[in-house]
This record gives structure tokens, C-alpha cells and sequence, in this order.
């Protein structure tokens, strides 16, 4: 009596192919992920913990003495603290490599080199989906604008105004300027096509112009573009792919590394980086590689933020 045996993904002939060509192999990966450039990192000890806030209004309220005369006390006052917690998520992918599929995998397979960088890219996209859906959303930040003219609207849209906006917002809410502006490719598509934009630009060399002019022109210090896409499609269906960081613009201060005593709109706390390991399961006859990171981006100031929703 003869039976089927079900064996673990990947199957035999996804890993062998007659006369395979040893020097290519085509892959897909993401070339480049803004979460760790999107606000400082922070590394800390323990999975949750909590973090001190100065509160806004002792710290921005004029009421120094201007006319204190001769033997008199200045004006006595202080400041209010309070505390925030943050809490550590674990994104994790595991990748099983039974023995009969290493035995008999073509060498440019290399599936154990490949299975831990396979479940590295699925935690790393894992985390910039996590940023992007935190807070590339209204109801996060201190402004939302959703009545903006479309910045695709060379007509009537005005992208640098909208900007310097966004900018003077967050400056009289927290006494910082923005020096961050994250934005979608649809949206940085439709920047670098801006007629005003090209004006100001027309005599550069390849009169194609570059994030940094683009940045230039809005009065921003970085500009992040998100380019990173996915497959929204459940396995075993055609594949569907949508970009992580849409048609949105945020503009926010962060400092460039964690710092005390300013209003950083966000940070990125993270234990240790990315971590991998390797077991064994004996029953099955197969090895497991697995890849994981503690992370979480908080929002520790929404006033450092100004959000421009469908702003495409």
C-alpha cells in the first residue's frame, strides 16, 4: 500500500533544476528602507521602561522679571514633569530547511544563507510597514491637513507654501523648525516634475532635478522618500504590490541622535539590531533559521509633527 508524504516548503524541484547556470539567480528584495533613518534610534536595555516629558508650557511662557529693581527677589517658578512608557514588539520570521532540500539543492540555492536573509528582508519590511502605518496617519500629529490642493495640481496646488505652513506650525507649537519631511515616490514623483520647482533649477546640468535640490526648494535639511513596496496577495495567490509609504507628506522635527531636552517627534526604540539563529528538529529532519528584532517607533511628540494627508 503505498502512501503520500507531505514535505515542508520548499518542494524538491524548487531547489534543483537540470543544468542550472551557477552564476545568476533572480531574486527580489527592497533596495532601500527608510525606518531606521526616519527618527533617532534608540537602543535600550530592557523590552519596556518609561521616559521622562518636560511639559511645553513652563518651558515656552515669558515671565522673567524685565524691571527687577535693587533688592528685590526675582520671580520664583519651576517645571512639571511627567513619564511615558514605551513597549518593545517582536517581529520575527522562521525559514525551515528540511535535510532532503539541502542534500539536493543546486549550490547557488545556498538555502541556509539564503533562508536567513530571507527572514531578515521579511522582518525588515515588517518594520517599515510598522513606521509607515504608525504614523503615516491622521490622528497621530499635532496639525492634520486634508484639504491641502493636491501638490500634482501644478495649476493651483502650491507644495512650497503648504511646507513653509507645516513648517511655522510646528515652530510656534514647539520652538523648533522641521528639518524632516518624509513623503511617498508618488508624491516625490510629482515634486520633481513641479514647474516652479524645474524654474528654480533650470540651469543645472542634467535638468533632472535630485532629492536634494527637491529639498532645497521646500526649505527642508532631509528628505526621506519611501520607496519600499509589498504583496498584499495571501500566498499561493498572483501577487499584488502596493507601496509601504503612499500618497502622504509628514513634516516633523527630530533631532539627529536621541537628546534631552528637545522635542524629538518621534524615536525609534530598539534592543540590540536584527538577531538570528539556528535549531535543530530532529522529528522533522529539518534545521530552522529564524530572524528577529525587539523595535517600536513612538510618537513622543505629536506637536513636532505636521501631517498632509492624500496630499497626491
Amino acid at each position: 500500500m503505498s502512501k503520500t508524504i507531505a514535505l515542508a516548503t520548499p518542494h524538491m524541484e524548487d531547489v534543483h533544476v537540470e543544468s542550472a547556470m551557477q552564476e545568476v539567480a533572480i531574486g527580489y528584495r527592497n533596495q532601500l528602507y527608510i525606518a531606521p533613518l526616519f527618527a533617532p534610534v534608540v537602543q535600550v536595555a530592557k523590552e519596556s521602561d518609561r521616559y521622562y516629558i518636560f511639559d511645553k508650557a513652563e518651558w515656552l511662557r515669558d515671565q522673567a522679571d524685565t524691571d527687577r529693581r535693587p533688592g528685590t527677589r526675582a520671580p520664583r517658578g519651576g517645571y512639571t514633569t511627567s513619564t511615558a512608557n514605551y513597549v518593545l514588539n517582536e517581529m520575527a520570521q522562521a525559514h525551515p530547511i528540511p535535510d532532503r532540500i539541502a542534500a539536493n539543492a543546486d549550490s547557488v540555492i545556498r538555502p541556509y544563507e539564503r533562508g536567513v536573509n530571507w527572514c531578515m528582508e521579511m522582518v525588515l519590511l515588517r518594520r517599515e510597514r510598522h513606521v509607515a502605518t504608525t504614523v503615516m496617519v491622521t490622528g497621530v500629529w499635532g496639525t492634520d491637513n486634508t484639504t491641502a490642493t493636491d501638490w500634482d495640481d501644478f495649476s493651483n496646488g502650491d507644495p512650497a507654501n503648504d511646507v513653509n505652513t507645516a513648517k511655522r506650525t510646528v515652530q510656534e507649537a514647539t520652538g523648533f523648525v522641521p528639518n524632516t519631511m518624509v513623503i511617498g515616490q508618488v508624491v516625490y514623483d510629482a515634486l520633481v516634475i513641479n514647474p516652479d520647482a524645474l524654474d528654480r533649477f533650470k540651469h543645472t546640468e542634467t535638468g533632472i532635478l535630485t532629492e536634494a535640490q527637491v529639498a532645497q526648494w521646500l526649505g527642508i535639511e532631509r528628505l526621506l522618500v519611501g520607496k519600499a513596496t509589498r504583496n498584499t496577495a495571501a500566498e499561493g495567490v498572483a501577487a499584488t504590490m502596493s507601496p509601504i509609504f503612499d500618497d502622504d507628506a509628514l513634516i516633523m522635527y527630530v533631532p539627529t541622535s536621541p537628546a534631552m531636552d528637545e522635542p524629538a517627534a518621534c524615536y525609534l526604540f530598539q534592543k540590540d539590531g536584527v538577531t538570528t539563529k539556528r535549531w535543530r528538529e530532529e522529528a522533522e529532519g529539518q534545521d530552522v533559521v529564524e530572524a528577529s528584532i525587539l523595535t517600536n517607533i513612538v510618537v513622543t511628540a505629536s506637536d513636532a509633527g505636521y501631517f498632509f494627508s492624500d496630499i497626491v
